[in-house]
């Protein structure tokens, strides 16, 4: 029985980090080189979502497997697969950019928010889990839906107005201490 409590144990610990190293290790696109000018630090890709799923719908699917042969219709899976991969590259490339313009835009802050960091903290945290998931699905052909891009999609938009709020509310107290 103990040599059962131990296996057990000894997988949920592999699997736990097997889990933390997923979301540390840094998404494929994460490494930027720091931006010039503030204004490279916006999200470019994520605001192309919905002509992806416009462009994803699965009303093409049923068209492909009725009119198409089985190697077209592999062709077509494929080449999804290959956009799906590159959308999911690009909402990296924004996250880092975001990541970085929120690092920019607290290390100018005079005061420190805990909660603030947090926040960014944790859509961070969901933002990796959603990534690394939606990367598994992709790779193992498993694209069923757009809804976990869509998903990934909005975390970034929720980060992106907590960044631009934050730069914001610098602004503001830049100007009160000017005057």
């Amino acid at each position: 029985m103990s040599g059962l409590v131990i296996a057990f144990a000894g997988v949920a610990l592999l699997l736990l980090l097997v889990i933390v190293w997923l979301v540390i290790k840094p998404l494929s696109n994460e490494r930027l080189q720091p931006a010039a000018k503030i204004e490279e630090l916006m999200p470019l890709h994520s605001q192309h979502f919905p002509q992806l799923r416009q462009a994803l719908a699965s009303a093409d699917g049923q068209y492909i497997r009725r009119k198409t042969s089985q190697e077209v219709e592999r062709q077509w899976r494929e080449e999804r697969r290959r956009i799906l991969q590159g959308f999911l590259d690009g909402l990296a490339e924004d996250f880092a950019r975001l990541d970085q313009f929120a690092r920019l835009v607290a290390s100018r802050s005079q005061h420190f928010s805990r909660r603030e960091e947090f926040e960014r903290a944790w859509l961070s945290l969901r933002f990796r889990v959603g990534y690394r998931i939606m990367s598994m699905r992709i790779a193992t052909g498993s694209l069923g839906s757009v809804t976990q891009m869509g998903r990934l999609t909005q975390l970034l938009g929720s980060f992106s107005a907590r960044a631009e709020a934050a730069m914001a509310r610098l602004e503001i107290a830049s100007q009160r201490s000017e005057n």
